[in-house]
């Protein structure tokens, strides 16, 4: 069944934030010096506008607040990409990196034939998105999944998509948030989330393999979705 996205505290959220900052400081050399510059090139600026031009110091209060956006877009960027280039070439990435995007109901291994060959289902405003990764038999159990579930959504659009590093597959991994975000937008929330509803009624096409999904996306994860529901 797909993910109820659940309401983060102010608290959770700041946890969350947390490990992001420690999981991205493990893994990227940029990251400190570029947050640290983010957080500290608006003080300077407001310090020397305060010196030179004779700035009330209430402009402190300002770059406080410029400072905090800054250091969060740092934030972001940078545990996006460690994210992304963590998770290729591990089975589940996909999910791992769609899982708790806003506005998307998805649901791991709707249909597998192993622990790295899977279709995973997102819906959301474009309609109906199947990703399937792994290769080999997955493309053709992709195709019986559009069938089996087009009998259900309607005239509700599916998109097909093989998720992989290979030249035969659609796109990389580390593509697959931008590419859904890209997608047009077809039907309202209120549709998409009976789409849902209704898909889920149908249950998996098959039991998803116990396997590795990559765990190394949740502190990123959590921290893009903290953000995102403060936009």
């Amino acid at each position: 069944m797909a993910k109820q996205q659940e309401k983060e505290t102010f608290g959770s959220r700041l946890k969350t934030i947390g490990l992001a900052i420690k999981f991205t400081a493990q893994r990227d050399k940029w990251f400190l010096p570029l947050e640290a510059v983010a957080i500290l090139l608006p003080f300077i600026a407001v310090t020397a506008l305060v010196i030179f031009a004779g700035f009330s110091l209430f402009w402190y209060i300002s770059a406080l607040f410029i400072a905090l956006l800054a250091g969060m877009i740092v934030l972001n960027v940078r545990t996006s990409k460690v994210v992304n280039r963590e998770a290729v070439g591990r089975p589940g990435a996909a999910y791992a990196l769609i899982d708790g995007m806003r506005g998307w109901h998805v649901t791991a291994g709707v249909a597998a034939v192993s622990e790295t060959q899977m279709v995973h289902r997102a819906v959301g405003k474009p309609g109906v998105v199947l990703l399937a990764e792994g290769g080999g038999k997955v493309r053709r159990l992709l195709g019986q999944e559009k069938k089996r579930i087009s009998r259900v959504v309607g005239s509700t659009p599916i998109y097909t998509f093989m998720v992989g590093e290979t030249g035969s597959d659609d796109f990389s991994v580390t593509e697959v948030r931008k590419r859904l975000q890209k997608l047009p937008r077809n039907i309202d929330s209120k549709n998409a989330n009976h789409v849902a509803k209704r898909l889920d009624a149908l249950g998996m096409g098959m039991a998803i393999p116990k396997g590795p999904i990559p765990t190394s996306a949740n502190a990123g994860k959590g921290a893009r979705r903290a953000m995102l529901r403060g936009r």
